[in-house]
């Protein structure tokens, strides 16, 4: 065990937590494996320029709309024209159905494909990326994470990339 998977180790020796991989690549999720019960959160954010961006993501407990949750992918923009705002819903849209409801700058495809599988998810991001043009940053987020977990190496990605969220109890 590399000095910084020790010390990630040790940090997460008495909590029951959520964890936060960030910056992630398409190489990291094509090489990662993890417990599919345990991802709660995924974003690819694609960059279009120095403020335009765009994200498509999925919370397994549902996206906010209005007073209930919406279940099933999402996304939001910044500064991207509406052109390519359409073509991304019509991607997205084709690839996983559901619902299409917006709000401001998202869109909810309520009760779309839902997925944490780490292949799925670089194949989803390489797709972004080539189509659109752009860099991508892959966030993943993991729940109920303990000391045994650390010590198995139960989620294989780079512990670089690794940071915790205590869970208040």
């Amino acid at each position: 065990m590399d000095r910084a998977s020790h010390y990630y180790t040790e940090l997460i020796a008495d909590f029951n937590m959520r964890i936060r991989y960030w910056r992630l690549t398409i190489k990291d999720l094509f090489l990662a494996t993890y417990p599919l019960e345990r991802a709660n959160h995924w974003e690819i954010k694609c960059l279009q320029g120095e403020y335009e961006h765009f994200g498509v993501f999925w919370f397994r407990y549902g996206t906010p709309y209005d007073k209930e949750p919406v279940h099933g992918l999402a996304l939001y923009y910044n500064d991207i024209p509406q052109n390519k705002v359409d073509e991304l819903i019509e991607m997205l849209h084709n690839s996983f159905g559901g619902e299409i409801l917006r709000r401001q700058a998202r869109v909810f495809f309520n009760g779309s494909k839902e997925f944490a599988d780490p292949q799925e998810i670089a194949k989803l991001a390489s797709g972004i990326s080539d189509r659109f043009k752009g860099p991508v940053e892959i966030t993943m987020e993991f729940e109920g994470i303990s000391k045994d977990d650390g010590q198995e190496n139960l989620i294989n990605l780079p512990s670089s990339k690794l940071l915790e969220i205590p869970e208040l109890k």
